[in-house]
């Protein structure tokens, strides 16, 4: 875009000066403060779990207002069975008043294991874990892909590059010697993310029947569970 320059001397005379303003005269203060607010947008907001649509961390009372047991909540409170019957066994009126015995546990501080019934995947498995009125951990299994089950399911390799494309290459990785009721070897990887604010574990049981588990938690929590695995037995004569 051009500069247009006016009449008047004096106005331009003054906007010349202000153009050839020499920058490295600028205050060291305010240098150093502009570097702050780069280095600030600079940095990469911390990643978040969420494992279907819930969030890790979020309270118990948030976990049963959305995803689908917000929705079938919803539906059991206006007796709306209709919604229920295609993905669970039970009747409508029994899981209603199992959710809502669930829902009231967990937002109770309760610890408590729910197993998610209402997803309509058979190839995975999600059970979540609460504690003191938070989600705090989740389990998925999803079977691996094999000849008995029609090949429906999900690889280790596909869920490991998923998991890599959002959280980053594992902080450590393990293989060790496996081998099924057959005898036949196998190598059973193990990978771990593990950040200030959660912990996520990828395993997998590598034969014809395999499964691939993810376990994600809040680092307080698989710090817990870590120490609690490492503590020696007690003694039996004390």
């Amino acid at each position: 875009m051009a500069l247009v320059q006016t009449k008047c001397p004096r106005k331009s005379a003054s906007r010349a000066r202000v153009f050839r303003y020499d920058y490295t005269k600028m205050p060291i203060e305010l240098t150093n403060f502009i570097l702050v607010v780069l280095l600030s947008l600079a940095q990469v907001t911390p990643v978040q779990v969420k494992v279907e649509k819930h969030l890790l961390g979020e309270t118990a009372e948030q976990f049963f207002s959305e995803g689908n047991e917000g929705v079938l909540l919803s539906a059991c409170a206006a007796k709306d069975f209709g919604k229920l019957t295609r993905s669970i066994k039970k009747t409508a009126k029994e899981y209603c008043a199992w959710l809502f015995g669930i829902r009231q546990r967990t937002v109770g501080g309760e610890n408590v294991s729910y197993k998610d019934e209402l997803s309509i995947d058979d190839t995975k498995t999600t059970t979540y874990l609460f504690s003191a009125g938070k989600f705090v951990a989740a389990e998925i299994v999803f079977i691996s892909p094999a000849a008995i089950n029609n090949y429906q399911g999900k690889a280790f390799g596909d869920v490991f590059n998923g998991l890599k494309g959002t959280y980053g290459p594992p902080t450590s990785e393990t293989t060790l010697p496996y081998h099924d009721v057959y005898g036949v070897p196998f190598d059973r990887h193990q990978k771990l993310w593990l950040a200030d604010s959660y912990a996520i574990q990828l395993d997998e049981q590598p034969d014809a029947h395999g499964w691939t588990k993810v376990k994600a938690s809040t680092r307080e929590v698989y710090d817990k569970q870590r120490t609690e695995s490492v503590k020696p037995p007690p003694n039996p004569l004390n």
